[in-house]
């Protein structure tokens, strides 16, 4: 199944407003993870090549790898919590590529949303984007999604906050991705922002939040 078109988990829990976490969701717990009331620095990345959840690289600039880590549960696994012990938020940084739901403006890619869909069900759920949005539309930015803030950007597209990558979202690339992937190494994190058709490929996930 298509991780988007999955309906946004919009159908798993409804009394809990279940839905797939938005790029603004996001942008709302990386910030929280760099403040007095959670790691306050990078969220080290899970580098553990077999996607094992809640994994920490031994050193912050460790490659991908299945053993070079330490579990959740460890005095080094707690620094890929977004509060640096053991009740944050685990996968921030690295793992899987994790989509969010924030899109360009009647741009579905490959998602098998329909716009039909979006505007009249799934509205509430999708942060919408400028529809001329470039790879470095960082300007387009919705304010708190940890985009565009995240400036000055250099030519290789990467962030000033702690060089990660900062690919905005395009006509071809509709969708966004959060965190970067195991083996991205340093140029993932918590304020790491991709871009996707919509289309699942291996190794990517999603969120999902439940309210209430």
């Amino acid at each position: 199944m298509l991780v988007i078109s999955s309906k946004l988990w919009y159908n798993y829990n409804r009394e809990l407003d279940s839905h797939m976490m938005k790029n603004t969701e996001w942008g709302a717990v990386s910030y929280l993870s760099h403040s007095k009331y959670g790691i306050n620095t990078e969220v080290r990345i899970n580098n553990n090549s077999n996607f094992l959840t809640g994994y920490a690289a031994n050193t912050k600039d460790a490659n991908a790898s299945a053993t070079n880590n330490q579990p959740y549960n460890t005095a080094i696994g707690y620094l890929a919590s977004t509060t640096g012990n053991i009740t944050g938020i685990y996968d921030m940084s690295g793992g899987s590529w994790e989509f969010v739901a924030g899109y360009i403006d009647d741009m579905t890619g490959s998602s098998e949303l329909t716009l039909s869909e979006i505007n009249n069900t799934y509205k509430k759920y999708i942060d919408i984007y400028s529809g001329d949005s470039t790879i470095t539309s960082y300007s387009k930015r919705i304010l708190g999604d940890a985009t565009g803030e995240m400036g000055p950007f250099d030519g290789n597209c990467r962030n000033n906050w702690y060089d990660d990558v900062a690919n905005f979202v395009e006509s071809s690339l509709p969708w966004f991705s959060r965190g970067g992937g195991y083996s991205n190494n340093v140029a993932s994190g918590q304020f790491y922002f991709g871009r996707v058709t919509g289309d699942v490929f291996n190794g990517s996930t999603a969120r999902l939040i439940l309210l209430g």
